[in-house]
């Protein structure tokens, strides 16, 4: 069965416009434009709920996410854990695939990132300061996909946390590893960009 990401040059990935945001929503969009799957927070405990309601802990809160196709099949399960700057990655049957975890450390932003027995597998290393570029590299150095996050208007900048994300993948880069970066890029959202004021 074919994956979301096989034989794309890439996956646009937009999170929902909200005036007040409560729960993560996107959607994901085609070499084309046209929608191809979205991504949705599983339901949140109430306590998260009013945290994320009067506070600006959303990096620390815990967060799961669907990954499904636009026929409604789970391609994806991302789950956060509380306090943890690290996603765990299993596909729709619930096999892990790996993981993304945000190093600590001063500097441009890098996260690591691991395959199924927790080997890392590859990095994904911001190229500025401000952490809108990431080159996503294999364990030899070379790059195979990218995450970009992209500008959606003064609106939306001003007066949502809205991102939009470009993954773009080298045309060699295996579908295991597609998934990872895809999973890399709501990764750096769910760690670094809930309720950025950049």
């Amino acid at each position: 069965m074919d994956t979301l990401v096989a034989g794309r040059s890439g996956i646009g990935l937009h999170q929902k416009r909200k005036f007040l945001e409560m729960r993560n929503q996107y959607t994901l969009t085609g070499d084309d434009g046209a929608e191809i799957g979205k991504v949705e927070q599983a339901k949140q405990s109430p306590f998260a709920f009013i945290l994320r309601l009067v506070s600006s802990m959303d990096v620390a809160l815990p967060v799961t996410l669907h990954v499904t196709t636009s026929d409604g099949r789970e391609e994806l399960k991302l789950h956060k854990p509380w306090f943890r700057f690290a996603v765990k990655v299993s596909d729709g049957e619930g096999n892990v695939l790996g993981g993304v975890t945000k190093k600590v450390r001063l500097g441009k932003a890098v996260f690591s990132v691991e395959g199924p027995a927790g080997e890392e597998v590859g990095a994904l290393k911001a190229e500025n300061w401000r952490a809108r570029d990431f080159r996503f590299e294999n364990s030899s150095s070379n790059e195979v996909a990218r995450v970009t996050k992209k500008w959606r208007g003064l609106l939306t900048e001003a007066f949502s946390d809205a991102d939009s994300y470009a993954v773009t993948f080298e045309d060699t880069t295996d579908n295991a590893t597609r998934q990872l970066a895809l999973a890399a890029a709501l990764a750096v959202d769910l760690t670094m960009k809930q309720k950025d004021t950049n």
